[in-house]
């Protein structure tokens, strides 16, 4: 067995088999993610990349069983309630602008700046009244994040054919974290287009080309702390492997196996929590999924550039409490290296 080979089992087994802690269904990892397998960390000079996100929400689980609102609001009377809310539909887009500088061969900084467009309905039972209500919509710029991207090791320096890489970042809050209503109520928290803490974040990532395919394992880590409003998100791990198959001179497409496990999140002030609506209450946090993602990547001939569009779609979703979870979701993304 040849020592890609040995490499390319060690990544398998290194990887899939894990256990990971998200703030929710993908998060910061999909931009770092997608970043690194998009190619913008081969820049030799610069290199940029715009992402777009577009979650469709709908399904809700109990567990890992799908329920409907309308079993939730029963469940919720019967314990007591008068009054409570629960999601019907959350659509959550993201546009990520992503930059990287090599400030030597092996040294490289990546600056990612998000804007985030949340939306969603509701349905609303106070007694016997049932309504369904649409959210104003909320956006505005996200956490920015910066990371120190190292290459550990690579066989060849352009085009190389093994790589190990990693990296070390913050994410800071420049996102708002306090947006109203207008009665002056907060939004719910992952609503929030930011959190308003500062976090550290951890990657790995590693690379290998078997003519024709490339393979690539990502493994994310993202820390969360207390954000100033109290709140605090689940702590952050997950994994990808990806492969890439050459179809045509400027074609690839290729498939991805992505995982996450949320860790559940933390009002410690109490500013979010309340015992009317599904998404204040932080028991109904935290979940494990797996997900399938076909993509199809083609690069502009005799330039740096490539356009990719990816599908993802959930093969295995386990919430703890209640939660909407993902229903599908898309990415594109145009990428430019110097």
């Amino acid at each position: 067995m040849t020592l890609k080979k040995i490499l390319l089992v060690s990544l398998v087994f290194l990887f899939i088999p894990f256990k990971a802690f998200a703030a929710g269904e993908c998060g910061l990892s999909c931009c770092i993610a997608g970043a690194s397998s998009s190619g913008v960390t081969l820049a030799s000079r610069f290199g940029i990349s715009l992402q777009y996100e577009y979650s469709y929400m709908k399904p809700l689980r109990e567990g890992s069983t799908e329920v409907t609102p309308g079993y939730v609001l029963d469940k919720k009377f019967a314990e007591g309630a008068s009054e409570y809310k629960v999601p019907t539909e959350m659509v959550m887009q993201k546009y990520s602008l992503i930059g990287s500088y090599p400030v030597t061969s092996n040294f490289m900084l990546i600056g990612i700046v998000p804007y985030v467009i949340n939306d969603m309905t509701m349905r609303h039972r106070i007694g016997s009244m049932v309504m369904d209500m649409k959210m104003d919509t909320v956006s505005g710029i996200g956490d920015a994040s910066l990371v120190a991207y190292y290459t550990f090791y690579q066989d060849e320096p352009v085009r190389p054919t093994l790589r190990f890489s990693g990296g070390i970042g913050v994410k800071t809050p420049t996102g708002k974290n306090d947006e109203k209503d207008k009665n002056g109520r907060l939004y719910h928290a992952m609503m929030q287009p930011g959190t308003g803490s500062w976090d550290p974040l951890f990657m790995l990532n590693g690379m290998v080309f078997l003519d024709p395919i490339w393979l690539q394992a990502n493994v994310f880590y993202h820390l969360t702390t207390k954000g100033d409003s109290g709140y605090r998100f689940g702590d952050q791990l997950s994994a990808d492997i990806v492969s890439r198959y050459q179809i045509f001179k400027y074609m690839n497409i290729s498939l991805e196996l992505n995982g996450i496990y949320s860790g559940k999140d933390k009002d410690h002030d109490n500013r979010f929590t309340t015992n009317t609506a599904l998404l204040d209450d932080t028991s109904n946090t935290g979940l494990f999924a797996v997900y399938v993602t076909p993509a199809i990547q083609i690069k502009i001939p005799d330039t740096g550039g490539s356009l990719e569009i990816k599908y993802q779609a959930p093969v295995y979703q386990k919430a703890n409490g209640i939660q909407q979870v993902i229903d599908w979701r898309v990415f594109a993304s145009l990428t430019w290296n110097f």
